[in-house]
């Protein structure tokens, strides 16, 4: 299940993040709360940071394309484009949406990063194992 120095290549993965609320803060940085009709006290949200990607960062393992019977039926039977990846439990942090590109060139867009610069994107994460996890990738198209 581990995978040997001599086949792992470097490549570069960019975590998916959400957008996450802004909240409106005094002088001193912190956060202004109000207090509800029903006392609850919640925090002032004045917008939210757009959904998108982190910049790339650098990681080391392989990609293969050779998929099981199991792995084909547990993420649909479009076995095209599809590959695996396996790393230790605690070694990344994949995420379903996150990029990875294994030879293309990371472009960007505006200084963002372009989605269909990526060679793959992570669309399934199965634990394989108690020390062991399993990304299934889909190329982009």
């Amino acid at each position: 299940m581990r995978t040997p120095r001599r086949v792992k290549q470097k490549m570069y993965v960019a975590y998916y993040h959400d957008g996450e609320p802004l909240y409106d803060r005094d002088e001193d940085g912190n956060i202004i709360y109000d207090t509800m009709p029903d006392g609850e006290v919640v925090p002032r949200k004045v917008g939210e940071t757009p959904a998108g990607y982190d910049d790339p960062t650098e990681f080391w393992n392989s990609i293969t394309g050779d998929l099981t019977e199991d792995e084909l039926q547990a993420f649909g039977s479009e076995a095209q484009g599809m590959a695996k990846m396996t790393f230790k439990r605690d070694e990344y942090d994949f995420a379903v949406g996150d990029l990875i590109w294994k030879e293309s060139e990371i472009e960007y867009i505006d200084g963002k990063v372009d989605e269909s610069s990526a060679d793959y994107r992570v669309i399934g994460i199965q634990c394989t194992g108690r020390h062991f996890f399993k990304a299934l990738l889909a190329e982009v198209v």
